[in-house]
């Protein structure tokens, strides 16, 4: 007859409880580690420079974290919304890049403009926008789908500058003036509704008129750089031209007055030598009546050689007089 042996049954017995009890252990231990890797994967996170953390505590905003580095939030409670606030994003308008070829978007390219014709007023315009976050928070949650709104109210800042400006405007110079205004209209609409966006610049790719009018338009730019070039060519030929005249009026000024004081000089020596010669005349006439009269003589025929004088009463021969000598 078999019977079970009492001390065997209780050693089983232990070894089972023990193996229970070292089973919940693991157990526990292997949930606790589980719980410290969800703690640690929910409630630390991390930010690279130029990112900031939009953080909300039940979905009410409670701080914005900007240091970069290790961050810690409350697991399951805290939630951590990390923006790039660092780079510059882009948005095209009129054209769109797909598999890295730019496809046309005729919705977004044609606009009217201020012309008074609706035909000759269409023109093509594909324009581009740079833009990067200057409010975190505003941008995750004052609107509602931020790039959306952007993209909208983009469109109604360039369409409503396009159309208050000629045709020829955006075709030849006036692209900088417009690119500006459109830049400051985008900036105050976006400030008022608190989109926390930054615009950097508004570059206006491509302009083209319609079809019908093209060739008509391409000889109005052609024009319009004529005359620029023939401008550029006047400002050049005055530049190189006013120095030289300015320079020959100085020259012709200072000739003149060099010219002045010489005839003043010559005038102040002549009337300072007839002084000279009025002295002498009231002290010696004769000698200077005689004087005046051979200078006289020498001046009217410099060829003669000698002069003869003669008696008026008798006629003979009195004297010569050599003026060589």
């Amino acid at each position: 007859m078999n019977r079970k042996n009492p001390m065997y049954s209780g050693v089983k017995r232990h070894d089972m409880k023990d193996f229970v009890k070292k089973r919940r252990r693991i157990i526990i231990v292997i949930g606790a580690a589980i719980l410290l890797l969800i703690f640690i994967f929910n409630g630390v996170y991390s930010l690279n420079s130029g990112e900031e953390a939009v953080i909300t505590r039940f979905g009410r905003h409670i701080g914005t974290e900007k240091t970069a580095g290790l961050k810690f939030k409350i697991p399951f409670v805290d939630r951590a919304y990390i923006v790039n606030v660092a780079g510059v994003r882009r948005m095209d308008f009129g054209s769109q890049l797909v598999n890295g070829i730019y496809v046309n978007i005729p919705e977004e390219a044609l606009m009217l403009t201020g012309e008074e014709s609706r035909v000759n007023g269409l023109v093509n315009a594909d324009w581009v926008i740079q833009y990067r976050i200057s409010n975190s928070y505003n941008y995750l949650f004052k609107v509602n789908n931020p790039e959306s709104t952007l993209h909208s109210v983009t469109q109604a800042a360039y369409r409503r500058v396009v159309a208050a400006h000629p045709l020829d405007a955006i075709l030849t110079d006036r692209k900088d003036d417009m690119q500006r205004e459109i830049l400051r209209d985008l900036q105050e609409i976006i400030n008022k509704y608190e989109m926390g966006i930054e615009i950097t610049a508004v570059q206006l790719q491509d302009a083209s008129p319609p079809d019908e009018v093209r060739d008509a338009f391409l000889d109005v730019t052609r024009s319009l750089e004529d005359k620029i070039s023939k401008t550029n060519e006047a400002e050049r030929y005055r530049n190189e031209e006013l120095p030289r005249a300015e320079g020959r009026a100085v020259a012709a000024v200072n000739e003149a007055e060099g010219y002045k004081e010489r005839r003043v000089n010559e005038a102040l020596g002549t009337v300072a030598r007839y002084s000279a010669i009025e002295t002498e005349y009231h002290n010696q006439p004769n000698v200077m009546r005689t004087r005046l009269y051979l200078e006289m003589i020498r001046e009217v025929m410099p060829n003669v050689d000698k002069i003869y004088f003669l008696d008026s009463t008798s006629g003979n021969l009195l004297e010569i007089l050599h003026l060589g000598q």
